[in-house]
């Protein structure tokens, strides 16, 4: 009998010898997301730079899209470690928001599949 184990609760799934199947995000969008995540990081830098020599509306724009985006995609990350801890039953806290965040991405999944089989 094989069971995924979703809870993130070690003991679920020694005790009932379940498989746990790690939800893994592929490398080539691991890299993409981390390259992506340096160069809103530099945005960043370069803003601070620039407000310190001359603020302007350019300047703004790169402080203001560089700590958005690398705080967006820093999150994206977050939740990627979070999911896979959670699916290998090594999760060591719960995020509420990383847990609606999965479950409304289930429901959409599973409303897709049913739509493609029915």
């Amino acid at each position: 009998m094989k069971n995924d184990v979703t809870t993130g609760d070690v003991s679920v799934a020694v005790e009932s010898a379940a498989l746990v199947k790690p939800n893994k995000v592929k490398l080539p969008i691991r890299l993409a997301a981390f390259v992506l995540t340096v160069i809103t990081l530099s945005w960043f830098f370069e803003g601070w730079r620039e407000i310190q020599r001359e603020p302007g509306l350019v300047s703004f724009s790169y402080l203001f899209f560089g700590t958005t985006f690398t705080l967006l995609l820093l999150a994206v990350q977050g939740f990627w470690i979070y999911i896979e801890e959670k699916s290998t039953g090594k999760l060591v806290r719960k995020v509420k928001l990383f847990d609606a965040i999965e479950a409304k991405l289930a429901a959409r999944n599973q409303n897709t599949k049913d739509r493609d089989q029915g």
